[in-house]
């Protein structure tokens, strides 16, 4: 019979602030993190715009480091205090901690910048956050890198579950690091026309949506064997109650239009949870604001969730599209929703498109005490993931 899993702590750093309740409090207060991008390499580009981190003090020993690793390391440092987890052993600490593009970054400016005197390709690989977590915070159990594009937080923390699970550590530190705001890879996502133009961002499940804007930003969560747990005191948050990867192979960046991908997912990471569709009351959907993607995702919750009254919103309209770090911060999002009883609103939801047949979380958020909590991430390629989390 497989244990419980428990969430025991938690950290980020996002556009909306340098810490988890800087970055609460700003999504409920509806801040805007969007701001013009300018110097060199950006003059090409026809207003261009970013949700990047807010500043945070940066150790010294990180200065040269690529940002999605400092990012990183803030994070953890942050989950890493509020867990305690100076109490578990080191040897019995694992990592499951990754990112969709590595230090690109470092990379593309490597002898040109910040980066000249270090060894870029030190911070290039995806795993290179994981390894700079192990080394500041003292542990060295199993470490693992899942880098699925933009599912590669909830991938993470799916394989992080399954490491507890299989014995292999007491406690995982997992989740998910992006900083990609580079003239190159925005050029990218440019290209494909999947950018928004709209003054007040994107407009996920709008009549008027048409695409995301790029952020940055890094989360990190503290698994533990709920038993273990228990036995040293450690503060449980949530629990992590089901969990499901899949693939969508239909077009390199086009889900299958129907959703049919999407709802085997959900439904396995209700199997998991043993629990129902009427159960959840919250979806933190995907939600990119692409016309497309908005349209196939609601299909995939009205088939599974029907009618019922499931409360959903994306959370990506006040964050930027964080890439591979979406599906780690909008999960640490979902379980403080369920832990403060405040369902996040979806950002310039005005005119909800009438073929996205689910229940808003529309302008001010709603406050409702709901008992589990779905998050949702899908990454370009058909990476697919949900996890669900259960009130303690």
């Amino acid at each position: 019979m497989s244990q419980s899993i428990v969430v025991t702590g938690w950290g980020m750093v996002t556009p909306l602030g340098f810490n988890t309740r800087f970055t609460w409090d700003a999504l409920l207060e509806g801040t805007n993190p969007f701001t013009s991008l300018k110097g060199k390499g950006w003059e090409g580009f026809e207003a261009p715009r970013a949700a990047q981190a807010l500043e945070a003090w940066i150790p010294h020993t990180l200065i040269k480091r690529d940002r999605s690793l400092q990012l990183a390391a803030l994070a953890a440092e942050e989950a890493y205090k509020h867990a305690n987890l100076s109490k578990v052993p080191a040897h019995r600490i694992g990592t499951t901690f990754s990112s969709s593009k590595g230090g690109v970054v470092s990379l593309l400016t490597a002898g040109n910048g910040p980066y000249e005197s270090w060894d870029f390709l030190t911070d290039f690989f995806p795993h290179s956050a994981g390894r700079l977590l192990q080394e500041r915070l003292g542990f060295y159990g199993p470490a693992l890198s899942v880098s699925s594009a933009c599912s590669t937080g909830i991938g993470s923390i799916a394989m992080g579950a399954r490491m507890l699970q299989d014995g292999e550590c007491d406690a995982v530190i997992t989740g998910s690091t992006e900083s990609s705001i580079h003239p190159l890879i925005y050029a990218g996502f440019d290209n494909m026309g999947v950018f928004s133009r709209q003054w007040e961002g994107p407009a996920a499940f709008d009549m008027k949506r048409d695409g995301f804007l790029m952020g940055e930003g890094a989360a990190v969560m503290v698994l533990e064997r709920e038993e273990s747990a228990k036995k040293r005191k450690a503060p449980i948050q949530a629990r992590l109650s089901g969990w499901a990867l899949g693939g969508d192979a239909y077009k390199p960046l086009e889900m299958e239009p129907e959703g049919t991908t999407i709802v085997p997912v959900i439904r396995k990471a209700l199997k998991k949870a043993k629990l129902h569709s009427w159960d959840i009351g919250y979806v933190n959907a995907h939600g990119t604001a692409t016309m497309h993607n908005d349209l196939v995702e609601s299909q995939a919750i009205h088939k599974v969730f029907g009618n019922k009254k499931t409360w959903v919103s994306s959370t990506k309209g006040a964050t930027g599209h964080l890439l591979g770090a979406a599906g780690s911060v909008e999960a640490v999002i979902s379980a403080l929703a369920l832990k403060e009883g405040v369902l996040p609103e979806t950002r310039n939801l005005t005119h909800p498109d009438p073929r996205c047949r689910i229940r808003h979380v529309e302008t001010g958020g709603v406050e409702q005490r709901v008992k589990h909590v779905l998050s949702l991430s899908y990454g370009f390629g058909g990476q697919l993931g949900a996890v669900i989390f259960s009130k303690a």
